[in-house]
């Protein structure tokens, strides 16, 4: 597989260019990492740079036969130039935008990305890192495509389904982190649903509602897409009555919630979990991703919002919590204090050497635990 990744104008000025904004690296170091990256996950890639707006559209109209996938910054030509929207939609080759700044905290003419309506998806708000991101959705979207499916009215709900050959396949409904904020979304997971679907399991990468006070409203929307999973199963040749929910830091602790109120799960595995919200709030003071979820500061005033969004209650099903000593986002602590706290229907993986995005990444050896604990659960 050869992906195309292509920047606009003035990212040839990445290092100098308001590094407080785009940060400190160059285009020629950005390059390197890629090409790292490219190599490990065993893909080629090309790199492209221009100023000019027909320089790209040649580009783009190159990559027929040549690319089996496109990462763009088009830079501020994403925000009006319809002849690059054009050009993508006409090649037709899957095309995933990345954007290094939050462009939707930005100016008000930053908001609209006219290039993106022909994109599969946008990574927007995550530095540099993000192009990372945009190569990895673009590869799981080529070698093993979903398709997208709205299991509810709301904008977010909509989930990714990869099916394998044999039917009917049990379900994997993965539930990404990202401490509910609004930049992080379902692509993170998406190698992680190639991969498992690639191991006979079908997934389901689903979306939910993040943001300020984002609960109870994303703990509903994982309920409402297991429900609609179990209810249209047969439509699509997997086994409804065999879902396992696997969710990551802050889906690891939706993953729980649902594992705790949805009966009838063949299992759970919450992966760097965060547990208990209130530990979460009081070691991250400065930036309170817990406080933000639930739209209220701890205190008296909100106590009960806080107990409502405990987790109460024996789980319905096993649940599995893997965990790395190494995480500096998620603390380990908060996987050991709940299987203290329900020792019975909860089993514990604490990883050596490990931190918080091995868990997710097929290719590092910690993505085995994963993939052990589904074989047990399957029967395999």
């Amino acid at each position: 597989m050869r992906v195309l990744i292509i920047n606009g104008p003035n990212l040839n000025l990445l290092g100098t260019r308001e590094p407080e904004t785009y940060g400190s690296e160059s285009l020629d170091d950005l390059e390197r990492t890629w090409r790292r990256h490219a190599t490990r996950i065993g893909i080629g890639i090309a790199t492209f740079q221009s100023n000019h707006e027909g320089k790209i559209i040649d580009a783009i109209q190159g990559t027929t036969g040549r690319f089996d996938g496109i990462v763009i910054n088009p830079g501020a030509l994403s925000h009006y130039s319809y002849a690059i929207y054009d050009a993508l939609v006409a090649v037709g080759v899957p095309t995933v935008e990345i954007h290094i700044s939050n462009i939707y905290e930005r100016e008000v003419w930053r908001h609209t990305s006219v290039t993106g309506e022909a994109a599969i998806g946008i990574v927007h708000g995550r530095g540099t890192l993000g192009y990372l991101h945009a190569i990895d959705l673009v590869v799981a979207h080529v070698s093993v495509p979903p398709v997208t499916i709205a299991y509810g009215l709301g904008r977010d709900q909509v989930l990714d389904l990869r099916t394998p050959n044999q039917e009917p396949a049990p379900v994997a409904v993965l539930i990404h982190g990202g401490f509910w904020r609004d930049i992080w979304n379902r692509d993170i997971m998406a190698p992680m649903a190639a991969a498992l679907t690639r191991r006979g399991w079908a997934t389901a990468n689903i979306e939910y509602t993040r943001g300020h006070g984002s609960f109870p409203e994303a703990c509903n929307d994982v309920s409402q897409a297991v429900a609609w999973i179990a209810e249209h199963a047969d439509e699509h040749g997997i086994a409804g009555d065999r879902i396992v929910t696997i969710g990551h830091s802050a889906g690891g602790y939706l993953t729980l919630r649902a594992a705790h109120t949805i009966d009838g799960l063949l299992g759970a595995v919450a992966l760097a979990p965060v547990t208990d919200l209130e530990a979460l709030s009081a070691t991250r003071r400065d930036e309170d991703p817990a406080s933000s979820f639930l739209g209220v500061q701890p205190g008296s005033a909100a106590a009960q919002r806080w107990l409502d969004a405990s987790l109460s209650g024996e789980p319905l099903t096993t649940v599995h919590l893997v965990h790395g000593v190494l995480d500096d986002d998620v603390p380990s602590d908060q996987t050991t204090s709940y299987v203290e706290q329900f020792p019975d229907r909860a089993r514990v993986h604490i990883l050596d050497g490990v931190g918080h995005m091995e868990l997710i990444d097929p290719c590092d050896p910690a993505f085995d635990t994963l993939s052990n604990i589904l074989d047990d659960l399957s029967g395999r």
